[in-house]
């Protein structure tokens, strides 16, 4: 009701609904549902003409397939969840005629919680020591169209780290594994040091080239939208004559080709920026026993550069053209690629999977980033937030949940008497031992013992979530 306060019924249809754990889209069909209801009802109003009755729920249908075919948004962690949010959003919006609603640029797999932002620190601060440097405080939002000349001497947090990066500071684990503990606490020390006046310079060089293929990714976005938008028109709006209608095949293949990359040699500005963001949440989990695969900054900041600018053996564009024909595009976008390479300095091939194969930090980063699902939510919807800044509306029940390691909901699956039993320290660690001698056992154990910790820390962090300071995660 409060969303709805003085608004038309045309406001209602460019309205943007979200739900962050959607499950099977149990809310974002209710939200679909009244605003379809709350625009015919409008409508009617305002132009003083009345739906004929057995017309109504037609119209009404063809109203809720529009909202939920370019308003609507959700995330989830589970992917049957996912698929299960987009039948049932197709069953509660069909209707005879229409079309069979298409969501993959706006219902996500993925953690919600979990991702890195287009936010920024001053140079200054990313260079600073003790109170003043920038894991102290929050990073500043990037303003959607914001030049970079404006900020030139900011840096993406990404691209910094921080304290609570594997901070792995349970007793258990440190007697379990005191050198690899002792080798991750050295990596951090060393990993937030102060930017040296070198890093700076290479640091600066990679945000001009992320905001380079962050105005191409938002470009592309909306080009696909607008590609595998369908044409839906409903009562009271004129006819839509801008769209032409795609089948469910050529919409998938001008995402996975553009957008993820699939098939192709050249990384899209999206795989580009996802598997930087990617690779800086990972090292919020990454696994004890793989310490000896830490980046040292350097590292880091060169896998940075192969992601976003492909300089190790680099391979101009044309050279992968041949007879006109660009190998790694749709033909119906191939105009649409080279602009973009003329726009925005795409000039060198960045081969992701190959990188994978060559460096173990980066297919280790990737695979962290599988398992965990990590969701950039201004990456993900870019074209949404460069035009609008967010969502009008945040709908659901996400679950609460206080996040805690407890070793024995581990041990008990191997072994019940952890949780039936009332065991002395003794005992626990007696019987610990004889159930992690068990190899199986041992790397669930250590999983989860890295996932939970992880995602407290990462939640607990001023760069992350600065609202919980000083709150129980």
């Amino acid at each position: 009701k409060e969303l709805l306060e003085g608004k038309s019924a045309d406001d209602i249809l460019k309205l943007t609904i979200c739900e962050p754990a959607m499950g099977s889209a149990a809310f974002l069909n209710e939200a679909v549902s009244q605003l379809a209801e709350a625009y015919l009802e409008r409508k009617q109003k305002e132009t003083g003409v009345s739906i004929p009755h057995e017309q109504r729920q037609q119209e009404l249908q063809k109203v809720k397939m529009l909202i939920a075919d370019r308003n609507v948004y959700g995330i989830d962690l589970n992917p049957t969840a996912v698929e299960l949010a987009e039948v049932s959003l197709w069953l509660n919006t069909i209707y005879q005629g229409g079309y069979v609603p298409w969501f993959r640029t706006q219902i996500v797999n993925g953690n919600s919680l979990i991702g890195a932002r287009r936010q920024c620190y001053t140079l200054s601060q990313a260079q600073a020591e003790g109170p003043g440097a920038w894991y102290n405080s929050a990073p500043e939002r990037v303003a959607p169209g914001m030049n970079r000349s404006l900020r030139r001497q900011q840096v993406y947090h990404f691209l910094l780290g921080d304290p609570g990066m594997c901070a792995y500071t349970d007793k258990v684990i440190k007697g379990l594994e005191p050198e690899k503990i002792a080798t991750i606490k050295k990596w951090n020390k060393n990993f937030t040091k102060p930017l040296t006046d070198s890093e700076a310079d290479d640091v600066l060089r990679l945000c001009n080239q992320i905001d380079a293929l962050w105005d191409a990714h938002t470009q592309l976005r909306a080009e696909i939208k607008d590609k595998t938008t369908d044409p839906l028109s409903v009562w009271g709006q004129a006819q839509d004559e801008e769209h032409q209608p795609t089948t469910i095949r050529d919409k998938d293949r001008i995402y996975d080709s553009l957008y993820l990359s699939k098939g192709g040699s050249n990384a899209s500005p999206y795989a580009r920026l996802k598997a930087v963001m990617d690779y800086w949440c990972a090292l919020w989990f990454w696994p004890i026993d793989q310490a000896e695969l830490l980046p040292t900054r350097s590292e880091f900041l060169f896998d940075m550069s192969l992601i976003l600018e492909g300089t190790m053996d680099s391979v101009k564009v044309t050279d992968s053209v041949k007879g006109g024909q660009m190998t790694f595009f749709p033909t119906e976008m191939e105009q649409l690629a080279l602009d973009m390479i003329d726009t925005y300095g795409m000039d060198t091939v960045v081969d992701i999977p190959r990188l994978r194969k060559e460096n173990p930090r980066l297919d280790l980063a990737a695979r962290i980033a599988e398992q965990n699902k990590f969701m950039h939510w201004e990456l993900e919807f870019a074209d949404l937030f460069a035009e609008r800044g967010g969502f009008d509306f945040i709908v659901g029940n996400p679950p609460w949940i206080k996040l805690k390691w407890e070793e024995n909901d581990i041990l008990s699956e191997h072994n019940p008497s952890f949780a039936v039993h009332s065991l002395t320290a003794k005992e626990t660690a007696d019987k610990r031992n004889e159930a992690l001698s068990d190899r199986l056992v041992r790397n669930a154990y250590f999983d989860e013992c890295t996932s939970s910790l992880g995602m407290q820390n990462f939640l607990s962090s001023i760069m992350n979530y600065p609202l919980l300071q000083g709150q129980q995660t």
